[in-house]
């Protein structure tokens, strides 16, 4: 090696030390997500009760989806949920959030869950995307009929303003349902 040359980089790696050192402080934006070219938007929820009730003969057989944006709403579902989430909803602050409310309707045991996984919203559309679980045959179930249901809050800003349609996509599954 010539030491002799050795200084004359001296200011060549100060200058590259120098771009370095600017290149890591300016911040480089990644583009904003373009939105669905479908028009569909994600709406974030969050979970009120995920359970199940002794039967209720009012919901039937097959699920229903229900938009809660009252409290007059909330009043025609007191007897389909448990007491303390009846309760939760009293003091919900219908101003701001709406509650979606799924019922699976009655099943023959228990084991069978309800879950949302998303929502989204296209137009005057509320798409409720769920998954329907059906207890696993290597499982016990008591023999009680029941009602599963999952309620979720959502921001009342992304309820559409004119008649709101509620679509429900569910799947059927059946190996190990999530821990409760």
């Amino acid at each position: 090696m010539n030491w002799t040359r050795l200084p004359s980089l001296w200011p060549l790696l100060a200058v590259a030390a120098l771009l370095l050192a600017g290149c890591q402080l300016s911040q480089v934006m990644p583009p904003a997500a373009a939105p669905p070219a479908s028009g569909e938007v994600e709406i974030p929820f969050e979970t009120i009760a995920l359970d199940e009730i002794g039967v209720n003969d009012e919901l039937g057989l097959i699920p229903q989806l229900i938009l809660l944006t009252s409290s007059d709403d909330a009043a025609k579902i007191k007897d389909w949920v448990k007491a303390e989430v009846y309760t939760q909803l009293e003091s919900l602050d219908f101003e701001q959030y709406a509650i979606v409310a799924l019922f699976r309707g009655r099943k023959p045991s228990t084991n069978y869950q309800t879950v949302i996984e998303r929502i989204e919203r296209q137009g005057n559309r509320l798409i409720v995307y769920a998954q329907f679980w059906e207890p696993n045959p290597a499982w016990e179930s008591a023999t009680t009929e029941t009602s599963p249901y999952h309620l979720v809050k959502i921001d009342r800003c992304q309820v559409p303003v004119s008649s709101v349609e509620l679509v429900l996509q569910a799947h059927m599954l059946t190996p190990t349902p999530p821990a409760r």
